[in-house]
């Protein structure tokens, strides 16, 4: 690889890393072909990506910008697996495929410009994905004014009932 090829490279880490909502880092320590071909397709059914990468080419990408902190992982043959989608549907298919290879283990990750953990990847996996939380949230924003309509109706609702009852008593008492 000559020098302009390896500039290129970085050049285009540095768009990953701009564009992508979540990363993560995993170590490939034991990962053979195979396994990096099967993660590959997996992750691209969620949006997202998965390419090995070399740690001087991510060190100088990251290098001055808000994902400095990665240079201190660079230790390793590394991959990376990227999205610009759903964050937790990503995590949700990464952390399932990591179940599955015991080998790759997660050094580390970031969730926009801050930094994440594998703990921090399974709570975002436990998270409903983005289309789930607009109903919760859409769900809210209706229920809120029929709820209000009712507690408006109710007086009118409960004086009807009244006069309904007075008429019975009423009624049973002329009869």
């Amino acid at each position: 690889m000559n020098l302009e090829q390896k500039k290129t490279a970085v050049a285009d880490l540095a768009e990953v890393l701009k564009s992508a909502k979540a990363m993560v880092l995993l170590s490939q320590n034991g990962i053979d072909m195979e396994m990096n071909t099967s993660m590959r397709r997996a992750l691209r059914k969620e949006g997202g990506q998965f390419r090995v990468i070399k740690n001087t080419m991510f060190a100088r990408a990251v290098e001055g910008t808000p994902w400095a902190y990665y240079a201190d992982m660079m230790k390793g043959p590394l991959a990376v697996a990227y999205t610009d989608q759903d964050p937790a549907a990503f995590a949700k298919a990464l952390t399932t495929l990591l179940k599955g290879v015991a080998k790759a283990k997660v050094v580390g990750g970031s969730l926009g410009t801050s930094s994440m953990g594998e703990a921090q990847l399974k709570v975002l996996a436990s998270l409903p994905s983005a289309d789930v939380l607009k109903g919760m949230l859409l769900g809210a924003l209706v229920g809120v004014p029929k709820k209000f309509l009712g507690v408006l109706q109710a007086p009118a609702r409960d004086f009807v009932g009244v006069l309904a009852a007075r008429e019975r008593q009423l009624g049973d008492q002329a009869a």
